[in-house]
């Protein structure tokens, strides 16, 4: 990058953000949604850049890419939504969440899991899709010992966890 295109970027940073962030109001619904498209037409602005020639005005470019972006990332987002809403009319009910008590104690088990830092769920899901050892260390990267006790110490803490539950009642 260029130091010209550096000075835009900033000046665009500076002079152009309500802009970007009344794009971001009128596409997406939520915080979080906005945060996301901001940084994603930040990112498309800064790609952008090399190709202004200065043929335009700088709030057109601008503009331009903005609307751009935040329009691939409606449609990118109708296109999960889609899938999603599909998969949930097509996918049969979980056998396990068949009566009110197992659908009770499904939704805490995810409650708990939402509750694990990242590594940890992506190693319970493994797991409770009956992956073994080694090929859930295959995935993540972690060593067949290391995935054997932190799957150990979640499961010590779920038993934990329910049994005081159990005890509260």
């Amino acid at each position: 990058m260029s130091d010209r295109q550096e000075e835009l970027f900033a000046e665009i940073y500076r002079d152009y953000l309500s802009l970007i962030a009344k794009t971001t109001h009128v596409f997406a619904q939520n915080q979080a949604d906005r945060d996301d498209l901001f940084q994603e037409i930040l990112v498309s602005l800064w790609k952008a850049l090399p190709h202004f020639k200065d043929q335009a005005k700088l709030s057109t470019y601008v503009y331009r890419v903005a609307l751009s972006c935040a329009l691939n990332w409606k449609r990118s987002r109708r296109r999960y939504q889609q899938k999603l809403d599909h998969y949930v009319h097509v996918l049969p009910e979980h056998p396990a969440a068949s009566s009110t008590r197992d659908h009770e104690r499904l939704r805490w088990l995810y409650a708990r899991i939402h509750e694990l830092p990242l590594v940890d769920r992506s190693l319970i899901l493994l797991s409770l899709n009956s992956l073994s050892y080694s090929e859930i260390a295959e995935i993540t990267g972690l060593s067949e010992s290391n995935v054997g006790v932190r799957l150990h110490r979640i499961k010590q803490q779920f038993t934990v966890q329910s049994e005081n539950i159990k005890n509260e009642i």
